[in-house]
Parts: structure tokens; sequence; C-alpha cells
């Protein structure tokens, strides 16, 4: 099961239409950022949280402190997180205070690719094809990572990747993953048959009804694959994930969510009945994919989920190659802000050839 009868109506962020239901607050998740210490902390009222949340939330805690890597503390907090911190955000430190479950993580400057794409400054929507590419890239890199280790996001979006300095590279950026609420592990290894067994996707305590800005309307729901929201006995795999990951190049492009404005109920009956994805365009704009662009488009939302390419085979793809080569700083994030495209889009085919 992926979510039980209250995920439509109890997940809202805030509609843009005054006639669509509004959400009921989420009581039971508070935010707290410390910025001294560079921490946020998520904090989790156990006492209003039911059976099926509290057993959803003990479920992930296990499954993320498998993934902390042993040996690693210091004064009982995390420190080094290894190969997995170029790619997933984990949390520094869980505590149990009372009634309360804390999970601490750093605290990101530089914001998520969602919120670049709110900085815009010039009233105009969307960003860059040479910017999409630059993070798209990036976390594909990261859902390669996850995959590899036989592990499935389920909740990819623009605010889910996250924008972080590169330790390696203090001149590059890099893009790692958040939002581990719905991490699954996929069982058996290397296996590509779809489950429908998987663990179910409660929001109750992941606060999904903190409202963003008032202006944006975004439902969890608008990122799944048709497979995923069908709750079939045919399950899903690992295309799930590149669906959704199609869906964050429309939400970077057109600099809005997939299916803005429409209700969940609606949503889900369009991708239930094979309704076309939102397509890549910008009203009132002379910046136009490329057809590049729109194939690997194509490809991650294609609605059979067999026919998707896995994140090992889109690394190979020339646009996504492209995408990596691209500077990714400081510097192309305040272009970005400021409403500055590069101009050098005009043949966009020859540098695919020079990447192969």
């Amino acid at each position: 099961m992926l979510w039980d009868e209250n995920y439509i109506t109890t997940a809202l962020d805030a509609p843009i239409q005054e006639t669509l239901p509004l959400p009921t607050p989420s009581v039971a998740v508070n935010h707290i950022v410390n910025s001294q210490r560079s921490v946020w902390s998520k904090v989790i009222n156990l006492e209003l949280c039911d059976r099926s949340c509290l057993s959803s939330l003990m479920a992930n805690i296990n499954f993320i402190r498998k993934l902390l890597p042993a040996g690693l503390k210091k004064d009982g907090k995390v420190v080094n997180f290894g190969a997995a911190s170029q790619f997933i955000s984990l949390p520094i430190d869980i505590q149990l205070d009372q009634c309360s479950v804390i999970l601490s993580y750093k605290l990101t400057p530089l914001g998520s690719a969602y919120d670049l794409l709110m900085c815009r400054q010039d009233g105009c929507r969307g960003l860059s094809e040479q910017t999409v590419a630059a993070i798209f890239s990036r976390a594909l890199l990261c859902v390669e990572y996850l995959h590899a280790k036989d592990i499935l996001h389920r909740e990819l979006c623009a605010k889910h990747l996250l924008l972080t300095e590169d330790e390696s590279n203090d001149q590059d950026l890099r893009i790692i993953l958040c939002g581990l609420g719905s991490i699954a592990y996929f069982s058996p290894p290397g296996v590509n048959v779809g489950r429908n067994d998987l663990p179910s996707i409660d929001y109750s305590w992941r606060g999904w009804n903190v409202k963003d800005f008032g202006t944006i309307y975004g439902h969890p729901i608008a990122w799944k694959g048709p497979e995923v929201v069908a709750q079939d006995f045919t399950g899903y795999s690992w295309p799930s994930d590149i669906y959704s990951l199609g869906l964050i190049l429309a939400e970077l492009f057109n600099g809005e969510p997939p299916y803005a404005g429409l209700h969940p109920t609606v949503i889900a009956l369009k991708k239930m009945s094979g309704a076309e994805v939102p397509a890549l365009s910008k009203p009132g704009s002379n910046d136009a994919p490329s057809q590049e662009m729109l194939d690997i488009y194509g490809a991650c939302t294609h609605p059979d989920p067999n026919k998707r390419p896995s994140a090992t085979v889109l690394l190979q793809m020339p646009w996504v190659q492209w995408g990596l080569q691209q500077q990714f700083d400081r510097i192309r994030l305040e272009r970005e802000k400021n409403g500055c495209s590069d101009s050098s889009m005009a043949n966009l085919s020859t540098k695919f050839e020079k990447v192969l």
C-alpha cells in the first residue's frame, strides 16, 4: 500500500485556488533552525502520532541508522559519513527527548533546487537549460548511488535536491538528496521485478503540511509514477525514481511543480488514465528546450516502466554528460537568480558531439 485513506486530503501544501481544501496544520512536526551551530532539527511529537505513524517512523529511523557508518561518532554525533555524504543528507544526531524524536541535520546555506527556482528576481519562470542539465545530471549520480545500494528514494522532487559545496573541488557545487523519510530497501538485490509489498508512505510525521511561500501548489503525488499511484498487483521498482527525476527536469525548466494548481485526486486520475505528462514550456519566453532534452524527458517519463532507462544508462547519454561538464558554482547560481541565461544555446548538438 502506498498511503492511507487520508493521504489525498491531508498532505496538501498551499493551493493557489481558494476553492480547494486547505490543509490541516501539521502540529506533530516542528522545524527548528540553529544558525550559530549551522544545524536544523525536525522535532516529531510522538504523542500526536497514531500507531501506524509510529511504526512508519521507527522503521525509517532504523533504516537511517543502518546507513550511518559505524565507528565514526564523536561526543555522540556523527562527524564523517564517508562516501554516503557525497550523495545523501543523513542526520548528524538522533535523540529521544521525553515524548519527541529529534532528528538534526547540517544546515545547507545554499538551500535546495526549489529555493533556487523561487529566488528568480526577474519574474521569469524556470532555469536555463544549462543549469537544468547541471542539476539533473548531478542528481542522477545520487540516484545511481542509491539504486546500487538497493535503495528506492520514492520522494524525489526539487525540494529534495540540496545544493552544497563540493569538498573535493571548492569551485564546484554538488547535489545531495534529502527527504529520506520514504526510502525503502528493495530486495533481493539486482532484481528488477515490481513489488507491491513495500512499506507504505506515511506523511503525517513528515511535515508535508508546511506552507512554502503560499503560492505553490505541490502535492507529493505529482512526482509519483503511474505505477506507484495505481497500487495494483504489478507493483513498482527502480523506474519509479527515474519517472520522478523526469518530472524534476520539467519542474526546473518550467519553473513550477508538475500539475500545478490541480487537486491531488485529479492528478491521480490523470496518471492512471495515461494522460500525457506536463510539456516542457515557458509561456512568453524564447527559451525552448533542445531536442536532446526532450528525448531525455520522454525516456524518463515513459508510461511503461520497463521502457525507462536506468540511472546508469542515463548517465551515459550525451545530454547528461554535457550537464556534468557544465560549470555549476555560486557564480552560476547568482546568474540564475538575476535572470541571466547563457547565450550559447543556438547549437547544442555540436556541444553534445564534443562530449562523445
